[in-house]
Parts: C-alpha cells; structure tokens; sequence
C-alpha cells in the first residue's frame, strides 16, 4: 500500500486566510510513502509543514525531491525545510533543468545573500542534485517514467510505479490548444495530447493540474494551466481509477472550490464512468 499526503495544494503564490481554510492555502507540496521509501513532490510553502513533522523522527531522514520544475511557487519552500538544516540527512533533488543553468544553480539563486540569509551550501544536510529528461529512471529503487509537459520552461510530468500500482503527479500542465480559422474558438487539440494519454493510461492515481475554468482558460491560454473540463477528460480517456485535481488558482476560495468540485462531478457522471474524482486538499492523505 502507497499513501500520498497534500502538503500545499495552491498554484502561483500562497493564499493564507480565512476563505482558504478547506483546500488549504501552501503551493505545491506532497509527501509520497510506499514501504520505507519517501518521496518529496515539488517543494513549495508546503514543504515547511512536511519538514516540521519529518524532524519527530530524529535524524537520519532520507529522501528524493522530485522536481516538476523551477518556478518559485514549486521551489519556494526549500530555505524554510529545517530538516535540509541539519547533519546527518539525506536529499537528493531530481527535475529538469534550463541547458544554460544547471539544477543546483537555479535552486541556489533563490537563497543568494541579497534574498536570504542562509545560502544553500550552507545547509547541513547532504544535498545531491541529479537532472533528469524524459525517458525511464530508477530512484531509491522505485521505477519512475518522465514526460515533459506543455509549461513554461522545462517542466517534467512523473509516474512512480509501486509493484501493481502506480500514481501519475503532473501539477503544471497546458491543454495542446489551437485556434479554429472558420469560427476564432480555441480548441483542445489532439496533438501531443495522445502522447500524454498514453503515459497516464491505467494509473491508479492521477493528480493533475485544474488550475481554470473553461471561461477563465481563454484569457489565459499559453499561461501553463488546465481547465477543470480538460482534465477530467483526460482521466476518463486515460482510464485512471481516481483523479485529483490539483494546483488550485489563489483566486478560488473554498466556497468556489466546493462548486468547481461539483461542476468536474458533473462530467464524470455524465459519462458513465466510476472513475473516483477528488480535489486535493491540504493535509489530506489517499492509500492506493
């Protein structure tokens, strides 16, 4: 049995406050555990509550940092992560990076003296950066497929196979979207789409960026993000057996959550589908 725990569930930039309490204000931040192994996915402001629980155990912790890829609001968490503090842990971070600057680097520059008073080589622990592409790793003993994704920048879609299981983490991802020439409207593509289809086929969990509404998507188109709609598609089409949508907009509170939840619920049914649908929400965990 895998768990899988939502530490920050939040895109762009943390939403403290009273109208986020339910889904949870963080960025980007889950904890992955299957028998003794610990992944990390993305380290956003959700990281700092995730390292807070991992000091209980003492030292000696272990674990690899999966990466979707370096904008702040998926890397923003690591200066506040105490365990990369202290001697005696292990990190090793895995994710794409820019040819012109390597995957230290970037995570590095974020924490230069004239932005924060720790700099990353000053950190106890030992910190291992490994880049990866797209094609089939083993990590900690785990086999874990990569895919590029349709996002600003280098940014890499994970599926983690656990014995008969598997779960596929893609928290930044754009529709492949064209515009028809007869009537002006935007579109969903097939072009790329099928390639993705493929790589999340039969997963027994998917957790997918839902960032938009179909309405809020067209003023948007090229910004990196889902809409709802799309991403439910591609769970049914993809046969998964749960989807959980993920990389909330700081615009949507809880109350616009609970409807947008509903509105996804609605495709699903409309399908004849059992596919089990969910909205990650922070401090919430799922056994598959």
């Amino acid at each position: 049995m895998a768990t899988i725990k939502f530490w920050g569930v939040r895109g762009s930039i943390p939403t403290p406050g009273p109208t986020t309490i339910k889904y949870g204000g963080n960025t980007s931040c889950s904890e992955l555990r299957y028998k003794d192994k610990l992944f990390i996915l993305d380290a956003g402001s959700g990281i700092r509550a995730l390292g807070n629980e991992l000091m209980k155990q003492g030292t000696g912790i272990h674990a690899s940092i999966l990466i979707s890829h370096l904008h702040w609001d998926h890397i923003q968490g690591i200066p506040f992560f105490v365990p990369a503090l202290i001697p005696g842990n292990n990190f090793t971070f895995y994710g794409a990076e820019d040819p012109e600057k390597d995957l230290a680097t970037t995570i590095a520059e974020q924490m230069n003296p004239i932005n924060f008073p720790i700099e990353l080589k000053d950190m106890g622990s030992k910190l291992n950066f490994k880049p990866l592409s797209e094609g089939s790793y083993e990590i900690d003993g785990i086999k874990v497929d990569t895919i590029f994704i349709n996002h600003p920048g280098y940014a890499l879609g994970y599926k983690l196979h656990f014995d008969d299981r598997s779960i596929v983490y893609i928290s930044d991802n754009e529709p492949f979207t064209a515009v028809d020439k007869n009537s002006k409207e935007l579109y969903i593509g097939e072009n790329g789409t099928e390639k993705l289809i493929d790589f999340i086929k039969d997963a027994t969990v998917l957790v997918h960026d839902a960032q938009y509404t179909p309405e809020e998507y067209k003023n948007r188109v090229t910004w990196g993000h889902s809409p709802y709609d799309y991403t439910v598609n591609l769970g049914l089409k993809a046969n998964v057996n749960q989807l959980i949508l993920f990389h909330h907009d700081p615009m949507h509170d809880d109350e616009y959550l609970d409807t947008l939840h509903d509105d996804a619920q609605k495709i699903v049914k409309e399908s004849g589908s059992d596919m089990d649908l969910l909205m990650a929400r922070e401090g919430s965990i799922f056994e598959f």
